[in-house]
């Protein structure tokens, strides 16, 4: 029996919650409640254009109950006539069902959530990853139930606040910065957060508990069909699902929100599988503290045939998904390990990527095939509709998947409200007809259009290609000449030209309703907090700025592979190497040298590297003996060059013995333990503070 209330306690309900909302809250940094790692001082915040100039006890938050509150009761022959609450079945507890359940119950409607597997919401057993929820999800979440807003602003990593934007795979060099900073605060909405999918599914489930009680989401009940009824003596229809186990519910509408392999789509349009995207994704936490972390939010790593994703998540911690072009269904090659796979595809590019798989243990790195569904025009029937997932499935290039089942709950709640009280507040005299079409015609093309961007964002992100020869087979000699790839100049145009619009329309809304149903002026947390407004200026264009201003010590590093035995070894290398600072570091095969070097060609005093007061990093080859190389190509004795990450340095005979890389490493995982004459077992990741000396002889 699904549960039910009067329309009169639900109307006073309402009212409490509105007076509730409008009351003062105290304004806190969600910044630092995410778990980000500050290391070192901060630069004064900028105060944002747009923050409200009266507080905000005094700024009016218009409802979506209000459509509802203003019409409980009907009047028949001069009297009032009381009518029951509209009551509506959710099939499925994911991010997009909970959130409509929010919407709906705030209104006073009778809401029932089925769904198969709770821990996936509870965390019992399981574990998914962190979602991102961009700017114009918060604002619909804002717009829906404020305090379900701010907890998910408190507890999530904030990284809307940084730069973001693509990169080469093999170089690490940028290729295109995003910023999704001013999209956001230039429309007053709050600054995209990372926020741990489970984190999430529990302040939504605790905000339904809270408005309505512990009995509106039940467990283990998966709906797997349904029929429409229609009462021969009063006319009325409903809606009655079946559960997996045989039980049945009754109510008068259903919404599918039961995700990509959703029965109640199979119900409504057929039978239909996924479209497979060509793409296996391996994806895994570390914790990791990447060189530029106050600065950057997210990477996407781009290459030919596969690409890489990094975000941080806060506390510490780094997500990061592995795409790879491969047959549906495939499975790693017996005997080996889904790390040492990763290294085997991604172990050439550079060490921003490869530190991040290193970083991450065996048991935590899962793998899953990347499937969507093409857009339909139809989602709903009768008293059916769908929503997210169930009804547009798309693949995670966008980080939107989850921000469009907001979106459908925030119109969904919006349009509900509205058809009942065009029907005077009687659940039997909605027009449902006329619902699904407000409710498919506010959705469609939006959800259609990011739908699309996400696919080309794939297309776009593994044909990547930065040199002419590249995957040319016979052909791929011509790469070493560097000749910049046609593709690559004409799509960087192309994204410098549209993607400020693009972002704009897609983490703005473009959803006018929202104006009215939230605050017209953005948070006053959602401030830059790492930097000026004219360095995040700066930093977007200028990438040897933004290099010079990471908190990181620089070395020259030479890795191999550990002699030790550990239960997870590839996530351990043995290294040799110096950190550089503004005294220069002396270079040779003589034991008064900072860094021995171990090949036969090289000389007692052969180099010396430094770091100037500006940041910049430098060699300067002092032997006329014996070569230096600087990424395969001579040094002259007597001549210097500036180095960069991922430079690669011989000395003595090219090939050499030994090739030491330039590499950033966080001032927080910095350690006296980096040894210029032994090789040292380093541990990636956070754990490089405890650095083992090892037996192995230079």
């Amino acid at each position: 029996m699904l549960h039910t209330r009067t329309h009169r306690a639900s109307c006073q309900a309402a009212a409490q919650q509105q007076q509730a909302l409008a009351a003062p809250r105290p304004v806190a940094c969600h910044h630092a409640a995410a778990g980000r790692v500050d290391l070192a001082p901060r630069l004064a915040p900028v105060r944002c254009p747009h923050a409200p100039t009266q507080s905000r006890s005094k700024i009016l938050l218009p409802k979506i109950a209000a459509a509802v509150a203003d019409a409980p009761v009907a009047s028949l022959n001069g009297k009032e006539q009381q009518h029951r609450p509209l009551r509506v079945i959710i099939a499925g507890a994911g991010i997009g069902g909970l959130v409509l359940a929010v919407a709906l119950l705030k209104q006073g409607v009778d809401v029932k959530v089925f769904e198969r597997d709770l821990t996936a919401i509870r965390g019992e057993g399981k574990y998914r990853g962190p979602i991102q929820v961009q700017s114009n999800a918060l604002a619909a979440l804002e717009a829906i139930d404020v305090d379900v807003c701010n907890e998910v602003l408190r507890q999530g990593c904030i990284t809307g606040d940084r730069i973001n934007g693509l990169c080469d795979g093999e170089t690490g060099d940028w290729y295109i910065k995003f910023d999704t900073y001013h999209p956001a605060v230039d429309k007053g909405l709050p600054v995209t957060r990372v926020i741990s999918r489970i984190t999430l599914q529990e302040i939504l489930a605790d905000a339904c508990e809270r408005i309505a009680g512990p009995n509106v989401i039940e467990n283990s009940s998966n709906v797997v069909a349904y029929e429409e009824l229609r009462d021969p003596a009063t006319g009325v229809e409903s809606i009655r699902v079946t559960l997996e186990d045989g039980r049945t519910a009754s109510g008068d509408l259903l919404i599918g929100a039961d995700g990509i392999w959703s029965k109640v789509r199979r119900e409504l349009v057929g039978s239909s599988a996924p479209v497979y995207s060509g793409y296996t994704c391996y994806t895994g936490i570390s914790d990791f503290t990447p060189p530029d972390l106050e600065i950057v939010g997210y990477r996407v790593f781009l290459g030919n045939g596969q690409y890489f994703v990094s975000s941080d998540v806060g506390g510490g911690k780094q997500q990061w998904y592995g795409f790879h072009k491969e047959p549906e269904n495939g499975s790693d090659p017996p005997g080996k390990s889904r790390k040492a796979r990763l290294l085997e595809i991604f172990g050439h590019w550079c060490s921003d990527v490869t530190d991040l798989i290193k970083a991450t243990p065996e048991a935590d790195i899962l793998r899953r095939d990347i499937s969507d569904r093409p857009p339909i025009f139809r989602w709903a029937k009768g008293r059916v509709a769908l929503l997210g997932d169930s009804a547009h499935a798309m693949q995670p290039n966008l980080g939107q998947g989850g921000c469009m089942a907001i979106e459908d709950a925030f119109q969904l709640g919006r349009d509900v409200a509205a058809a009942l009280s065009k029907a005077g507040g009687n659940p039997d005299a909605v027009d449902v007809r006329g619902l699904w079409s407000t409710y498919q015609s506010g959705r469609l093309v939006r959800a259609a259009a990011i739908h699309g961007m996400a696919r080309f964002a794939a297309i776009m992100a593994s044909t990547y290609k930065a040199y002419l020869g590249e995957g040319l087979g016979p052909l791929e000699w011509i790469k070493q000449f560097h000749i910049p790839h046609p593709g690559r100049v004409i799509g960087r145009l192309v994204l410098h030209a549209t993607m400020p619009g693009v972002l704009g329309w897609v983490l703005g809304g473009n959803n006018g309703h929202l104006e009215a149903a939230r605050p017209s002026a953005c948070r006053v947390e959602d401030r830059l907090k790492c930097f000026t407004e004219s360095d995040f200026a700066t930093f977007l264009h200028d990438d040897q700025q933004l290099l010079r201003a990471a908190h990181a010590r620089w070395m020259l590093l030479c890795e191999r592979e550990p002699t030790c035995d550990s239960v997870d070894a590839d996530s351990n290398s043995e290294a040799k190497g110096v950190y550089l600072g503004t005294s220069p570091c002396t270079l040779g095969s003589s034991t008064e040298a900072d860094l021995l070097l171990a090949d036969g060609a090289a000389a007692a005093q052969h180099a010396r590297a430094w770091r100037d007061e500006a940041g910049d990093c430098y060699i300067e080859a002092l032997a006329s003996g014996s070569g230096t190389w600087v990424n395969g190509k001579p040094l002259a004795p007597g001549h210097k060059q500036r180095l960069l990450p991922q430079d690669t340095l011989e000395f003595g005979a090219h090939p050499a013995s030994e090739v030491y890389r330039v590499k950033m490493q966080h001032v927080s995982l910095a350690t006296g333990g980096l040894n210029g004459h032994s090789y040292t077992v380093i541990p990636v990741g956070h754990q490089a503070k405890d650095m083992v000396p090892s037996p192995v002889a230079a």
